[in-house]
């Protein structure tokens, strides 16, 4: 019986250290998940500010189609919403 008990310690001890690595991939995992989505929200939120300047840009160099653009856009709105 001795040498049963002797190897269920030993199992034990391996899938602890084995969950002990697992959990230790798990954890570097993560956080190389984290970076990569940090970066890519950093990249999103730059490429948005650009695309945002660019509106306002363009509105500026052509503030009556900007008005008529608008102006079209609200009354589709108004119209699809009393339905």
């Amino acid at each position: 019986m001795a040498i049963f008990s002797k190897n269920a310690d030993d199992i034990q001890g391996d899938v602890e250290a084995q969950i002990a690595a697992l959990r230790n991939e798990i954890s570097k995992i993560s956080a190389s998940l984290s970076d990569l989505s940090s970066e890519r929200f950093d990249e999103v939120k730059r490429v948005a500010s650009r695309q945002a300047r660019y509106a306002a840009d363009t509105a500026k160099e052509n503030p009556v189609a900007t008005l008529a653009l608008v102006a079209g856009a609200a009354l589709l709105i108004g119209l699809f919403s009393r339905r």
